[in-house]
């Protein structure tokens, strides 16, 4: 569950404000590129056919096929089956959290497997979810830590889902300064979702936040193979 710093209480531009999420179609074209679809919109090439004589030529506009991004539905539906696949979620539960995770992922320029491995890993995606230590929700937030910070409702899953995303941007925003190799900046990000930016080295730790790291892996390989 994430802990929060001086810096990020301090923060005073967030992403998302108390707006509800809701799908938009032309927001979902993301980086899932491989759903692309035929374009109802023709490009035209010219091809000139002559005579044997050679004393006539004709010139024809001939379409070639053009292709468009998936609509947000499209890229939803597509990441709702790869989550009831690789999570074993029913196909309600899925969809509804493919389109909160696509829209928090596209906001926040995180990729969205690693949001839902992540949210796989606090909650496996119980909207209910609430730990012993008062953090609630499929991100598992600390309202009290977190809740100016996000400026949302974290008892809303849908806001939840965001709150825990926009934490998560945070800190690989920190941890790039840090740390600027990307893989090592992305560990050092979830191990302070985890433990806290301050403890994400302390050796006392450390061994928790190591497991976290790999039980997110764990996770983000059911939807690789999906």
């Amino acid at each position: 569950m994430p802990m929060l710093t001086n810096a990020a209480r301090s923060r005073s531009a967030h992403r998302f404000g108390r707006a509800r999420l809701a799908p938009r179609l032309a927001v979902g074209a993301t980086r899932i590129g491989a759903l692309a679809v035929l374009s109802t919109v023709a490009v035209f090439s010219s091809v000139v056919l002559a005579r044997d004589d050679g004393r006539m030529q004709l010139s024809i506009d001939v379409p070639e096929p053009a292709y468009e991004r998936p609509t947000w539905l499209e890229e939803r539906d597509w990441f709702g089956a790869r989550l009831a696949e690789g999570y074993g979620l029913k196909d309600t539960v899925a969809l509804e959290f493919a389109g909160w995770i696509l829209e928090a992922a596209t906001r926040q320029d995180l990729e969205p497997e690693l949001l839902a491995s992540l949210v796989m890993t606090e909650s496996s995606f119980r909207k209910q979810a609430r730990s012993s230590v008062g953090a609630v929700g499929p991100a598992q937030v600390q309202p009290l830590l977190w809740r100016d910070f996000c400026a949302l409702d974290l008892m809303i899953p849908e806001e939840n889902v965001y709150c825990g995303a926009q934490i998560l941007a945070h800190y690989q925003e920190r941890c790039t300064v840090a740390v600027p190799a990307p893989d090592d900046a992305q560990d050092c990000a979830l191990r302070s979702y985890n433990v806290g930016y301050r403890n994400r080295t302390n050796t006392y730790f450390l061994p928790a936040a190591n497991r976290y790291v790999a039980k997110i892996n764990r996770h983000l390989a059911p939807l690789a193979s999906s």
